[in-house]
């Protein structure tokens, strides 16, 4: 079985999908590979291979991580009127099977993957069945549990562009913590209308759990820290390069409570490690920056670089971080940049978090409320701590709205009061793209 995703191209494994082709083959006796589909891909070309690779094989394919990409999706309905047999797994597969709500009253709203998607699991692979395989127009859900299987086979990623290629995985993902605790907080926000639309669009109160861009939050939530001896196990199935684990991240979005325990263990099992990778938040890095020269010195004695790989700032401005809920106000995005580049004096090539050694932090423009108010206050702060020299990121991520985040209601509670429709993309909601006709 071939499992599409979506892949940059660029040399990182992607552990969802590996992990559950290498369940599909060793638990289910399924072969299966990942594909990685890099944007611009040759369809012609793709559905050559395909074609050669299933012939007088079960024509089952298998999706996940489609990132939002209308090519993907329309992929899938294409390898379906061809005949095969489709399968829908991983982040927000519930809601991308089921759609937006009410979508059957409201014809502009993503209708979802029903049509195209013979059968959907959410939640962890360990649940899957052969037998799920005979049955059609299905949504199955999963419990997610902390003894998941966690077993990868890294050797099975591939990418396709033009064609086939073997992809050398040089940065891998070791599970730490099951979803995000920070998806816990429950929070109110007033949001004003998009900028373009605030002579006649009023403020409205939304709710959102963690960040409210997340989607995620709704998908997953958070269940737990995996055990110590399962991380110690992912990190000892890693590859290695000159006798050492490849760099991996470290899945947590809150690491530092645990990641000098972590190091020691590792020393203790004598496993050589070159880098860990932290995408994590700003309170975490705060809230342990005493202990942060105590965690690296650690990691130091073992010859192991830690990496803010990415750090979630996402604004420079107060009044957007409230917006994103992040729960951090602008002064702790100075304290945080602050403690890092202290760190960096004090540990140089051991402690990484620059742009110029391969971080990319967050910070998200434009988004639906930039006037000029906000742009000058992030440009001015961007250049009053200099941001601009180790923080900020080649290009910023223009706020994207996945139809199931809480960014999403919001946008659905301004088409239903107001009248005004956003266009859809995919599984995305166009907040730059409003409409005045109204569409039944």
């Amino acid at each position: 079985m071939i499992i599409f995703t979506h892949h940059t191209g660029e040399p990182h494994g992607i552990l969802g999908a590996q992990l559950a082709a290498t369940f599909f083959q060793q638990k289910l006796s399924i072969p299966s590979i990942v594909i990685g589909i890099e944007r611009n891909f040759l369809k012609e070309r793709l559905f050559h291979f395909i074609d050669e690779y299933y012939s007088e094989k079960e024509r089952l394919i298998a999706f996940t991580h489609l990132c939002g990409r209308k090519d993907l999706i329309e992929l899938i309905r294409e390898v379906r009127e061809q005949g095969y047999k489709t399968l829908l797994g991983g982040p927000q597969t519930r809601q991308d099977y089921e759609g937006e709500p009410e979508a059957d009253r409201y014809s502009y709203r993503f209708k979802g993957l029903r049509s195209s998607v013979d059968l959907a699991f959410q939640g962890p692979v360990d649940g899957f069945r052969s037998d799920h395989l005979k049955i059609q127009n299905r949504l199955f859900e999963f419990p997610w549990i902390k003894e998941r299987y966690l077993e990868v086979d890294w050797g099975n990623l591939y990418t396709f562009s033009d064609t086939l290629k073997k992809h050398d995985v040089q940065v891998a993902q070791v599970l730490h913590s099951i979803g995000c605790p920070y998806s816990g907080r429950t929070q109110t926000v007033v949001l004003p209308p998009p900028v373009d639309l605030k002579e006649r669009v009023p403020e409205l109160s939304v709710q959102s759990q963690g960040c409210i861009f997340c989607d995620v939050s709704k998908d997953k939530g958070f269940h737990g820290l995996v055990e110590k001896d399962r991380v110690i196990a992912q990190i000892k199935r890693l590859p290695e390069s000159d006798g050492k684990k490849i760099p991996f991240e470290l899945i947590d979005e809150y690491p530092l409570g645990s990641l000098g325990r972590l190091i020691e263990t590792v020393g203790d099992h004598r496993i050589r490690l070159s880098q860990i990778n932290l995408v994590c938040r700003v309170d975490d890095i705060n809230r342990h920056a005493s202990e942060l020269s105590e965690i690296v010195l650690k990691a130091k004695s073992l010859d192991v670089k830690i990496m803010f790989a990415s750090i979630g700032f996402e604004s420079f401005s107060d009044r957007l971080l409230r917006y994103f809920c992040k729960g951090i106000r602008f002064e702790e995005v100075v304290k945080c940049v602050e403690i890092l580049r202290r760190l960096k004096e004090q540990f140089g090539d051991y402690l990484l978090y620059r742009r110029d050694e391969g971080a990319n932090h967050g910070f998200i423009r434009p988004t639906p409320w930039d006037d000029g108010e906000t742009m000058q206050e992030v440009d001015r702060n961007i250049f009053l701590y200099r941001f601009f020299e180790d923080i900020l990121p080649e290009h910023s991520t223009p706020l994207i709205i996945h139809h199931a985040s809480y960014l999403g209601d919001w946008i659905r509670a301004i088409e239903s009061k107001i009248g005004i429709l956003f266009g859809r993309e995919g599984t995305w909601i166009e907040w730059w793209n409003p409409s005045s006709k109204r569409r039944g």
